[in-house]
Parts: structure tokens; C-alpha cells; sequence
């Protein structure tokens, strides 16, 4: 999607929140997943496509040492997914990018994995950070068991019974994600290779894609273990497989991604954006099946939220003030239900009573919340909308130098007056600062002053860069063309760019100093996961969160038989 026709589809009779209501990192971390997630995109695609997963080599020892080779038959392109598992001492664990040892090591390929392809690249990956892939490998991605959860889960088995599913839901997976690589890494495939309507070129597919495969293996390799053990093993039932996840963390890379791809941010933001408001503008009966589906969804929300992993309260809402405002919403949404009133009144949209409603009376998280189950009950909005969501943006730019000084003076005061008005000479307003790290090789946020590093300092100081250009706009002449400003000030090129690329995008620039001693990585970390598709979310500090895709997403076997289920906010499932 081009800059030129970026915005051309959007609907000027829809009135979407200003920016200024939801474009600080408070008010995009509220954003909860909904129909428009890239994952629950991509399930859609692959259940109205009958994917299958067929297992064409399953050689693992009674530990779970080994090689799984996995088909995945789709209209597409020949696809595998390959396996090397290990079993690691609970000390060697780690989270690290920059280990080189985890419990399962995996790749996304195309064509047939022969042995020598899957012998070459068990050699690259002894040195993960600096090995190759071959041209048709799609992307790297690596797990680690969950010591505790996974041991439990196989004893149960072993013993001829399904698992505690108290157990199960306090944690909701059995391996942790530890990141993808791919989109030209190590030299895999390369994202443009695809086209814009195949899976493989659609944003976030193949990276999730891997996830919903280490959850499928994670399953099987606890039910092989198991049989090991006993042959006479129980096996999971369907509805706790479908329960059990892929577990991920994510930590501060995040945080520079979403700072410097406006454009992307500015797409996902107008398509949910939009979706809500198509939602408000429509009439509603309280007979109806909508008044009666969010209802229920309610209900649902109020469960999930109440059980399993429990967010603590703090720098997000945390579990117990979500569920207090669940159940205030019921409230008025049984209202609804019962007199056609919202807080006692009868609107014509009750939609938008019902979000007024909880704008004025909920946390901004309770809020958002009705804004995702208002598109659940509108799968016909999020439809319309889910090519919008999946188009490729073009993060291309470049300067127009024929622009007038002028005129970007007048794009910096009417998109960016809330930076030029952040007072970076107070106390703790640059006291971070971000880098990469050699050790680490990974975005890292150090103290200014204390932590080493600082001359390589990395860009993501957007309202310094945006104070800097303003000041200097100000003292060139008005008339002058910015190409010869930028012959002047050559480093002042990038975020002219910038400035210039962003112009009309109402959602593209996040409103806050990132160096600040205020800013707090994790809500532009949660920000991303509910975009991915991740729902409950727990953040183990200010620099990083971990949480469950696919929890109740239909298994390998559901998706075989094109059935996708209803698993929006997913329930421990019942153990007789």
C-alpha cells in the first residue's frame, strides 16, 4: 500500500476518536485483542483453507530427544515444519537471545526438508546469532519447556489421567516462545519474495504460523513422553488441547519497533478504529441476537478474566479491577437487554450510549474491552475490514524537497504540538536513553549518566528530534524549499522525512518522551502482543511481559475439518 493511497478507502462519515484520546502508551496498552488480530486473522484463513498438520518423521527418545519433521497441507505452497528437540537441566533454561541451548529449535521451510538440509541447519544453529539459512527457509524459532507445568502435565498422563486444570490454566502452555527470526535474517526468505494474497505474504502469518505449530508439538511431544513412560497413557481430550497455548515474552525490542514504523501503527489503529465506530453507528434491538451474543460475551469475559493467570494491579488495571468493571458493564448491558435503557435512558445507538457509558464510568482497559466485544458481535464489520488490516504497508519514504520551510512549520504545529510542547529541559525528562547492546545483540534501555553505552545511542528520541528540526525551521527563511534547509542541516534529513510521511496519518505517532523517568516500556510491549493476538497478558517487571497465544484457538485437527469454534475469551474446560 503506497503513501499515496494509503488513506484513499477511509470513510469520511465516521467519527473516530481524536488521537489525542488514545495515542499515549496508557491508551494503547488498554487495546485488548479482537477478530482483527493478526492471529485470529490467520486462523480464519487457515480453517476456510483446511489446513492439515501430518507428522512425515516423529523420531524422539523417551526424554523427548530428537526430530519431528511436520507437513502442513494447504492450498499454497509445500510447507514443513522442523523440529529439533532437546531436553535441557532446569538450570541450563533461559530466556537469552544470545544462548545458543534450548529445549526445541525449530524451522519454517518450503520444499522438502531432505537430511542434509536439516543436518546443515542443526550445524547453524549451534552458533544461532551468526549462522545461515538456505534461501528457502522461511524463519528460525526456538522454545523452552515450562519446567514445572510440562513435568506435571506428563506425570498425569502417565498415570492414565487428564492433568489439573487449575495447572493448566495458571500457566495455559506447556512451551515459551523465544522469538522468530526470519524476513531476510540469517538469510531466510524474504517477506516481498510472496505475493500481497498468499499466506506467507500476508503481515505476521508466518511468524505465527510457527507459534501455532510449537503449541501442536508441544502437545504431541508430552503425549510421546507420557507413552514412554506407560504405554497405557492417557492423551489429552480435545478440550484441553484446545485450552493449552504457546507461551511467549517479549521484552523491549518491542518498544523501538512501534516508535519507528508510524506507518504500520497509523494502519492497524484506523482499521480497529473504524471497525468500533461502525459498530456504534448501529441500531440495536434489546430482542436481538447482537444485545443477546454480548451478553454472553460479557459473562464469558467476566469468567476468563477471574480464573488462570491473574494480572497484577500496578502498571496495568490487573485482574481483579477487570473483572469489577465486567461486571458494572453486565450490568448496563443487562439493562439493555431487559427495558431498552442504557443507565436509564433510551438512546437510538445504544452501542455508543453503551461506550459513553463506559468512558465516563470504567478504566480506559474496561473500556477498550467493550470495544473488542462490540467488533466480536459485528464478525461482518471485522471481515470488511480484515483486508484493510492485512494489506502490505510500504515503509518506504523519502523527502519531497520542494516543500516550503513554511509548510512544515505549519504539519509540525498542527500534528505535533504535543511534542513541541514536552519540556525536555526538566528533571528525569531524558533519563534514559536506548542502544543496542553488543552483548546482548538486542534494544536496551539505559540510565543516562550510569550506564555505559551512551554514545551509541540508537533513535527513538522522536520529540527531541522533532524540537531540534522546529527550532531550526524557525530561524531558516519561511520561503526557502527544504531542499536547500536540508543542504544546510543534512542531519536533519530523517526526521524531515518523517514529519513529511506522517502528515494526514491521525494515528501514527505515539504521544510520549520515550527517555523520560515516566515512561514505561511495558504498556508499548502490551500495545504490540494484543495487535499479534495475545489476550492475557502479565508484566514480570517495566521492561518485559509474558503471556498465552492460542489458549482455546482450534487445534490441528478442528482446523482439518474447517472448524473454528468460538474462542474468544477461552474457559478452563470441565475434567469429569
Amino acid at each position: 500500500m503506497t503513501a499515496a493511497s494509503r488513506s484513499d478507502d477511509r470513510d469520511p462519515t465516521l467519527a473516530l476518536r481524536p488521537p489525542g484520546e488514545i495515542m499515549t502508551p496508557e491508551g494503547l496498552s488498554a487495546f485488548k485483542a479482537s477478530r482483527l488480530s493478526f492471529l485470529r486473522c490467520m486462523i480464519r484463513r487457515m480453517v476456510a483453507e483446511r489446513w492439515a498438520v501430518e507428522p512425515v518423521r516423529f523420531e524422539l527418545d523417551a526424554e523427548g530427544r530428537g526430530t519431528v519433521v511436520y507437513r502442513l497441507d494447504n492450498p499454497g505452497r509445500e510447507l514443513h515444519f522442523v523440529v529439533l528437540s532437546d531436553n535441557l537441566p532446569e538450570e541450563r533454561r533461559t530466556d537469552r537471545i544470545i544462548e545458543n541451548h534450548y529445549d526445541g529449535e525449530g524451522f519454517l521451510c518450503l520444499g522438502d526438508p531432505t537430511e542434509a538440509r536439516i543436518d546443515f541447519q542443526r550445524g547453524q544453529f549451534r552458533d544461532f546469532l551468526l549462522g545461515r539459512a538456505d534461501i528457502q527457509t522461511l524463519g528460525w524459532t526456538r522454545v523452552n519447556r515450562s519446567g514445572r507445568v510440562f513435568e506435571a502435565m506428563v506425570d498425569a498422563l502417565a498415570a492414565g489421567r487428564q492433568p489439573d486444570i487449575e495447572l493448566v490454566a495458571s500457566a495455559g502452555y506447556l512451551v515459551r516462545n523465544n522469538g522468530f527470526w526470519g524476513n531476510g535474517r540469517h538469510g531466510t526468505a524474504i517477506f516481498p519474495a510472496f505475493g500481497e494474497d498468499e499466506f506467507l505474504g500476508q503481515p505476521y502469518h508466518t511468524d505465527l504460523l510457527t507459534l501455532f505449530m510449537w503449541r501442536h508439538f508441544s502437545v504431541d511431544l508430552a503425549e510421546h513422553i507420557a507413552r514412554c513412560r506407560n504405554p497405557g497413557a492417557a492423551r489429552f481430550s480435545p478440550d484441553i488441547r484446545r485450552f493449552i497455548g504457546a507461551g511467549n515474552a517479549s521484552g523491549l525490542g518491542l518498544v523501538p519497533f512501534a516508535i519507528r514504523h508510524p506507518l504500520r501503527v497509523n494502519t492497524w489503529i484506523e482499521v480497529r478504529e473504524t471497525a468500533i465506530a461502525r459498530a456504534k453507528a448501529r441500531a440495536a434491538a434489546p430482542d436481538g441476537p447482537e444485545a443477546a451474543g454480548l451478553l454472553a460475551l460479557v459473562d464469558r469475559a467476566i469468567a476468563h478474566y477471574g480464573e488462570g493467570i491473574q494480572v497484577r494491579p500496578g502498571i496495568f488495571q490487573g485482574s481483579e479491577g477487570q473483572v469489577a468493571d465486567l461486571k458494572r458493564l453486565r450490568d448496563r448491558v443487562a439493562e439493555f437487554v431487559a427495558h431498552g435503557t442504557v443507565a436509564g435512558e433510551r438512546p437510538d445507538l445504544p452501542w455508543a450510549a453503551l461506550a459513553d457509558w463506559a468512558a465516563a464510568n470504567l478504566h480506559r482497559e474496561g473500556l477498550e474491552l467493550l470495544h473488542s466485544l462490540l467488533i466480536e458481535i459485528h464478525p461482518d464489520i471485522a471481515e470488511a475490514l480484515e483486508g484493510r488490516m492485512l494489506a502490505r504497508v510500504d515503509d518506504a519514504t523519502d523527502v519531497r524537497p520542494e516543500q516550503r520551510v513554511e509548510d512544515l512549520m505549519t504539519s509540525l504545529a498542527r500534528d505535533y504540538r504535543w511534542a513541541l510542547d514536552i519540556d525536555l529541559s526538566g528533571e528525569g525528562a531524558r533519563k534514559h536513553f536506548w542502544y543496542i547492546s553488543h552483548d546482548n545483540l538486542e534494544p536496551r534501555h539505559g540510565l543516562r549518566g550510569v550506564d555505559p553505552g551512551e554514545e551509541h545511542e540508537t533513535f527513538v528520541d522522536l520529540v527531541g528530534e522533532l524540537q531540534t528540526l522546529h527550532r531550526d525551521l524557525r530561524a531558516a527563511d519561511p520561503e526557502q524549499s527544504l531542499g536547500a534547509f536540508l543542504f544546510a542541516h543534512p542531519g536533519r534529513r530523517a526526521i524531515v522525512e518523517r514529519v513529511q510521511s506522517v502528515a494526514g496519518l491521525p494515528y501514527g505517532e505515539i504521544r510520549t518522551n520515550v527517555l523520560g523517568e515516566d515512561f514505561e516500556p511495558c504498556h508499548l510491549i502490551r500495545f504490540l502482543l494484543t495487535q499479534y493476538g495475545m489476550e492475557k497478558l502479565d508484566p514480570q517487571s517495566r521492561l518485559w511481559v509474558r503471556g498465552t497465544f492460542l489458549q482455546g484457538a482450534p487445534t490441528a485437527a478442528d482446523i482439518a475439518k474447517g472448524v473454528e469454534g468460538d474462542w474468544a475469551f477461552p474457559l478452563a474446560p470441565r475434567v469429569s
